[in-house]
Formats: C-alpha cells, sequence, structure tokens
C-alpha cells in the first residue's frame, strides 16, 4: 500500500512544488519591483482569481472521485461520460467569469479597504489574468480526470513544464520588457492555455482505446446528474466558505496597514508550500480510496487511510520543526525590504504551527473527494469557518494595536485548521464504518 501511495503521490508532490515556486517567483519579482504595495497588490488580485477559479473546485474532485470509482469498476462508458461532462462544465463557467468581470472588480477594490495604490495594480494584474479562468477550468477536470484513471506522471509531467514556461515567460516580461504585474498575469495565462493542450493531446495518445468510446451525446448527458449536481452544490458551498475566509484574511490585514498585507503575503507562502506538500499524499488518497470503492473492497479503504496518516504525523511534525528553526531563508529569497522581512520574522512562529494544525484536514479531505462524500466537506468547512470569523470578531475590538489584531487574525487563522481536522476525524471515522459495513 505505501508503493501505491507513493507512486500516486511522488509524482503530485513534484507538480505541486512547482506552484509554490511559481507563487514564490511572483512574489520575489513583486517584491524587487520597489514598494511593499506592489506585493500587495499581487496578493490581493490572486486572492480574487483564487476564489473565482476555486469556486469551481467540484469540477476537480468530481472528476477525480467518480473517475476513480468508474476506473475501479472498469466502466469505460463512465469514464468517458466523467470527462465530457467536465469539459462542458469548464465552458460554462468559464464564459460566466468573463461577463462577471466588472462586477470582480469591484471585488478587488472591497479587498484593498480603499488604498488605490493595491487596488490599481491589482486591476492591472486581473484586466488579464481573467482571460486564463477557462484554462484554468479546463486543467481542473483534465487533472482531475488523469488522477482518477491512477496516473499522476502524466499530471506530473505537464505542471511542471507549465511552471516553468510561467517562470520563464514572467521573468522575461518583468525583467526585460519591464511589464510590471502585467508581465506576471500574462505569464500565468499563456502557460495554462499551454497546459490544457498538452494534456488533451496527451489524453487522445494514451487513452485513445478508452477515449473512442466518448459520443457527442456525453457532453450534454443527464446521466448521473442528480448525484453530480448534489456533490456539486456541496463542494460549491465549501469553497465559498473557503474563499471567504482566504480572502477575508487578506481583507483584514489591508485595514492592520500595507505592511501587514506584505508580511501575509509572504507568511503564507509557508501555508502553501505545506499544503502542496500534504495535497499530494491527499490526491493519492483520492485516487485509491475512489478506486477501492469502485472495486468495493472497503477494507483497502481502511488500509489507505492508515497508511495516509503515517505518513501525515512525519510530514506535518517535520515541517513545523523547519518553519520554527529555520524561517530566514525564503523570506531572505522573497523580498529585500528589510522592514517587511523583519516584520515576517516576528509573526513567524504563528505560520510554523500551520502544519500539525492543519494535516489531517487536508488528509481526510482527501478521502472526502475519492468517497464522494461531499457532505462531510462541507460540514467540516463550515465548523471551521465559524470558529474563524467567531474568534476574530468576536475579540477584534479589544485588541487596538495594529500588532495585536495581526496576531489575533493568525490565531483564529490556526484554530479554524485545528477545527477542521477535528471534526474530519470524527466524520472520517463515521465514513470508514459505512463503507466497512457495506462492503463487508
Amino acid at each position: 500500500m505505501y508503493r501505491h501511495i507513493f507512486r500516486l503521490a511522488l509524482p503530485n508532490i513534484v507538480s505541486n512544488i512547482t506552484v509554490p515556486l511559481l507563487t514564490l517567483v511572483d512574489l520575489a519579482l513583486a517584491g524587487h519591483m520597489g514598494s511593499a504595495s506592489t506585493i500587495g497588490a499581487i496578493s490581493v488580485a490572486v486572492g480574487v482569481i483564487n476564489f473565482v477559479v476555486w469556486f469551481f473546485a467540484f469540477l476537480r474532485m468530481g472528476s477525480i472521485g467518480f473517475t476513480a470509482q468508474a476506473y475501479g469498476r472498469s466502466d469505460v462508458r463512465d469514464i468517458c461520460l466523467q470527462l465530457a461532462r467536465g469539459l462542458s462544465m469548464t465552458l460554462i463557467g468559464g464564459m460566466l467569469v468573463l461577463i462577471m468581470r466588472p462586477w470582480l472588480y469591484s471585488l478587488s477594490e472591497l479587498i484593498s479597504a480603499g488604498r488605490t495604490v493595491i487596488d490599481a495594480g491589482a486591476r492591472s494584474y486581473l484586466s488579464i489574468a481573467f482571460w486564463g479562468v477557462p484554462a484554468a477550468l479546463a486543467l481542473f477536470v483534465l487533472n482531475g480526470w488523469f488522477i482518477g484513471m491512477q496516473n499522476a506522471q502524466v499530471v506530473m509531467m505537464v505542471a511542471v513544464i507549465q511552471n516553468l514556461l510561467n517562470i520563464l515567460l514572467s521573468s522575461l516580461l518583468v525583467l526585460h520588457f519591464h511589464w510590471d504585474v502585467s508581465g506576471l498575469a500574462l505569464g500565468t495565462v499563456v502557460a495554462q492555455y499551454a497546459a490544457v493542450l498538452m494534456l488533451l493531446v496527451i489524453g487522445m495518445l494514451r487513452y485513445g482505446r478508452v477515449l473512442r468510446f466518448i459520443r457527442s451525446r456525453d457532453f450534454i448527458s443527464f446521466q448521473g446528474m442528480g448525484r453530480y449536481l448534489r456533490m456539486s452544490a456541496d463542494m460549491i458551498i465549501r469553497t465559498a466558505l473557503l474563499s471567504a475566509v482566504t480572502l477575508f484574511f487578506t481583507y483584514a490585514a489591508t485595514n492592520i496597514g500595507t505592511l501587514a498585507v506584505a508580511v501575509n503575503a509572504l507568511l503564507m507562502q509557508l501555508f502553501t508550500i505545506f499544503s502542496f506538500l500534504s495535497d499530494g499524499f491527499a490526491y493519492a488518497g483520492e485516487a485509491l480510496a475512489g478506486r477501492y470503492v469502485g472495486e468495493r473492497k472497503g477494507h483497502q479503504v481502511r488500509t489507505v487511510v492508515n497508511r495516509l496518516f503515517v505518513i501525515g504525523w512525519i510530514l506535518s511534525i517535520g515541517t513545523t520543526l523547519i518553519y520554527l528553526f529555520f524561517p530566514e531563508g525564503l523570506l531572505y529569497l522573497l523580498t529585500d525590504d528589510t522592514a517587511v522581512r523583519d516584520a515576517a520574522l516576528h509573526y513567524s512562529l504563528w505560520a510554523a504551527l500551520i502544519p500539525v494544525c492543519g494535516f489531517a484536514a487536508f488528509l481526510w479531505d482527501g478521502f472526502f473527494v475519492g468517497v464522494t462524500n461531499s457532505a462531510a466537506l462541507r460540514l467540516t468547512m463550515m465548523s471551521g469557518v465559524a470558529v474563524f470569523f467567531g474568534i476574530f470578531l468576536g475579540f477584534g475590538s479589544h485588541f487596538i494595536s495594529a500588532g495585536e489584531r495581526l496576531t489575533l487574525l493568525w490565531v483564529a487563522f490556526l484554530a479554524y485548521l485545528a477545527v477542521r481536522s477535528l471534526v474530519s476525524w470524527h466524520l472520517g471515522h463515521r465514513t470508514l464504518k459505512r463503507l466497512a459495513a457495506l462492503h463487508s
């Protein structure tokens, strides 16, 4: 089982590592453009794009869970149906986002909290980045489909090429052509469409014998749509709540000050790096749990979970120790602004606690996706979000200084992760018992 997990997890980890690497390069380029407001503008713009794109996260999760279960059943027609339906939803979602751009610019202004310098930079980034949303949604579907087919190697290869291309283009546009934040956005968009094209070509070459059974009616089929829509509704609620925390985190920092926005943007890279490491194993859990549910092997599902948490404990404790004792290296890489760097080091202790507070939530999320238990994903997120806003809004008025409010923001965020983990443990074990009874 460990071999199965690492065979799926390691390619995902390699591809995931290139994602924070890309963000690190973007922030590093922004950090050397001359002011903390540029880092803040990138943080706000990326927050808006993530809010929009992750609102459609059900496309990736549905593709993985339903495709993996179809793979376990050796159901070729359902495998084709999941891909076709996902791509149709991508087209609809992408057109919807492009139509809604004027309202989404207002979201950028709101998060910027009236700081016009930050808002102007964010709008410049978004004016280009929105055109990449259709490609980002297609990548959700295609990557999820490949992982559901137990093939993480293709996802890794394409993601690495995509992100290296993104880094190359962004660096060229910013450093050579002096496009500033617009160059960062354009590099990202071009790389996204290149990745979509690569995955489509590889899919036809690698799985031509399967995809020859795809039919045009599959793109508008209502077969199994009720279950798909129920999961989609749960995932939309979950993603909206997740995005609310992420956006409010940035919004609260802008109210504290420009320096606080820059500090959080840097420290959240520690969260991003760990989340992508743990997500590599969560993706393995998604693919394997879904496959074994399709094969009706409940005991194997439990074995997958047990092995994942052995790895998870080791990974989380090790990462926390690294963050506790060696935070300076990453922060020095990201910016040469002494004030931002020193302030970030002052708050780095809170970011170092992220792995032990959040790893269980990430791993259980992968399990819930694989067994398509979207209700559990929604409930765990609702619990964590209630605690986050309860702590920050309930106690915020008692903390006057900017430093105290920033500390409270991090305490609320860590509590949000910890509660998600605890509720996930409870619902996860209930789900395992139900699967054992079903497949015994």
